[in-house]
């Protein structure tokens, strides 16, 4: 297990951002991660235009992933309408 920074992404309509957030969070613990912690940075303007959003709701995860689960999880969140975008940065290094 390797601890990650999962910053995230999602649409600043509530709806959407609750949903996304629970899936996200649902899709981490499925592939056998631990959410150290979670914290809501808000919503900010972004860099360039996203799926015809200009401003995003972010949100970062402190989570114990196995490596070999990242492709997985990056596959499923692709599959995710409410995540817009998201990293995963490997804090150990």
């Amino acid at each position: 297990m390797r601890n990650y920074e999962v910053m995230m992404v999602f649409s600043t309509k509530e709806d959407l951002y609750a949903k996304g957030k629970d899936k996200a969070r649902e899709e981490l613990v499925k592939a056998g991660g631990q959410i150290i912690k979670e914290e809501d940075m808000g919503e900010r303007e972004l860099a360039y235009p996203v799926k015809k959003q200009t401003r995003g709701h972010y949100y970062l995860y402190e989570a114990s992933l196995p490596p070999e689960k990242i492709t997985d999880i990056d596959k499923s969140l692709k599959l995710h309408g409410e995540v817009m975008k998201y990293l995963f940065v490997n804090k150990e290094n």
